[in-house]
């Protein structure tokens, strides 16, 4: 997600704080756009002015002190004219450097670039923005349990300023530099979690809102125990099949899942990565399925020829997609690009804005009973094949992840309205089972003017497919406030179906 990155994996490396030298206010031209700014080479794009504001780390109590946020503001190309808007996109996470995406997006969102300005805002506690430490989730733990004790002890270890690092702190960090750079309105894209974010934002400042790009989106009443996931999960695998040329068949594919799950589950399979021993048991199959399903058309078309091989005692595929997911059961939690992660904002954010399932204000033992009744009274066959214990254990932003964060008093993002009356687009990858076209449904509908496009044979982050149609279609929306012809999305191909080493 979501995460609730959305984001399934997570980046182990240490950030470095950049300090930078503020922006001083300057005239706004249409739309506001800033005319001169006072640093540059902040990111390696062209035309980028770049800053930072000091804000209260909680707006509510001013005694905790204050915090760095870092932003970089890349201008219009098209000099002859002010700009048409300003649009500040977030890359997710939560923990994802919206910075550090400046050439992503340069390149990506070319075509945006000609009349717009893109405004680009580390949130509090990554990369530029004062990262923040807690010191338990920088080398992470390699079990659920581990894992959970390292959440907990990050919370105690930032005591009080735990509730500094929040959707609502770092959507008002966001109206900060808006303001500072004396711009009136902004279009909000978000993708993954920066949906969330976005939405936290519009509803907390809407008379500042232009419009809405939602990306992989789904709503502040996140369900928790994942059961859309599960669903996207069957549904995306039935469709991968049904367009395979019968390469597969997506009923048969998930009663396999299931044998094999049940299989796992009585005898993990032994396995190494990076230089540790691991297990792949029935929760790191359900991860290495959800992960593949994200990373779409990449990897989901491998599914059903891994299954069908590990029936068959060939576990060579299961285990190298096991080694790419990296699951939780399992293994930790990773990724390997070069993007600025920073897990412990992650977590952070996590424990203080997200829907529990059990009462914050209990103490730990009460929450652990109330936890495990609550997954005992869910039906099974939500989670078919993969088991309900599974695949509410095995992502790192829902279950029981935050049980024994300790901040019983703490802040938590209210899930009701009302939000902005204005345009809104959100773009689904059909076969995403981290944030589905079902979550995109019901974030589209917290807005009355919103318009869901679901993206054919991709996962999540749908702009990131090759052909360019989606940021076309995004890009179109932005510009004229409509959705575009989106004729073009019937041309993105289907994902390949792997062949089986034992058929």
């Amino acid at each position: 997600m979501k995460l609730i990155s959305k984001t399934a994996g997570m980046l182990v490396a240490g950030l470095a704080a950049v300090a930078a030298g503020g922006v001083v206010a300057v005239p706004a031209g249409r739309a506001g756009t800033p005319q001169g700014a006072a640093s540059t080479g902040c990111v390696p794009v062209s035309d980028a002015v770049c800053g930072t504001v000091r804000v209260p780390l909680v707006r509510a109590r001013p005694e905790l002190g204050e915090t760095t946020v870092a932003y970089a503001l890349i201008k219009h190309r098209d000099t002859s004219r002010p700009a048409e808007s300003v649009v500040t996109m977030n890359p997710g996470g939560p923990g994802d450097s919206a910075i550090a995406s400046a050439a992503t997006y340069e390149r990506m969102f070319a075509g945006l670039l000609k009349d717009h300005d893109l405004l680009l805002v580390d949130p509090r506690g990554v990369n530029r923005s004062d990262p923040v430490s807690c010191g338990t989730l920088t080398s992470l733990p390699s079990t659920r349990e581990g894992f959970v004790q390292a959440v907990g002890e990050c919370g105690q270890r930032l005591g009080i300023r735990a509730r500094g690092y929040t959707s609502a702190e770092i959507a008002d960090d966001i109206d900060a530099v808006r303001a500072k750079l004396g711009i009136g309105r902004l279009d909000l894209f978000g993708e993954s979690y920066g949906t969330y974010l976005m939405t936290v934002y519009a509803k907390r400042h809407p008379e500042r809102v232009r419009s809405l790009v939602l990306s992989s989106a789904y709503p502040l009443a996140v369900d928790m125990w994942g059961r859309p996931n599960a669903r996207a999960a069957r549904r995306a695998l039935r469709l991968v099949c049904q367009r395979s040329d019968g390469a597969c068949d997506g009923d048969q594919v998930l009663r396999d899942i299931a044998r094999l799950a049940r299989r796992l589950h009585a005898r993990p399979i032994p396995y190494t990565m990076d230089g540790q021993q691991r297990r792949l048991d029935d929760t790191a199959l359900a991860a290495v399925v959800y992960g593949l399903a994200k990373t779409a058309p990449a990897g989901i078309g491998d599914v059903p020829a891994m299954v069908r091989d590990a029936l068959h005692s060939e576990n060579a595929l299961l285990i190298e997609a096991a080694r790419q997911v990296a699951p939780l059961s399992g293994a930790s939690l990773r990724r390997d690009d070069a993007q600025p992660f920073n897990p412990e904002l992650a977590a952070t954010v996590v424990c203080n804005d997200y829907p529990t399932l059990w009462n914050r204000k209990a103490p730990l033992t009460v929450r652990l009973r109330q936890f495990s009744a609550g997954r005992a009274a869910l039906p099974e066959q939500d989670f078919w094949p993969f088991g309900k214990r599974a695949w509410t254990s095995m992502s790192y932003d829902q279950g029981d992840t935050c049980i024994r964060w300790p901040d019983r008093h703490g802040p938590s993002q209210p899930t009701g309205g009302p939000f902005p009356d204005v345009p809104v687009l959100v773009t689904s990858g059909e076969l995403d089972a981290n944030t589905p076209t079902e979550t995109g449904r019901q974030a589209a509908l917290q807005f009355r003017r919103a318009t869901v496009v679901e993206v054919p044979n991709v996962g999540h982050v749908a702009e990131y497919e090759p052909s360019g149609c989606v940021t076309a279609i995004q890009t179109g929306f932005i510009d004229d406030l409509r959705v575009p012809d989106t004729s073009c999305l019937a041309d993105i191909p289907p994902a390949p179906v792997r062949a089986s080493l034992t058929s």
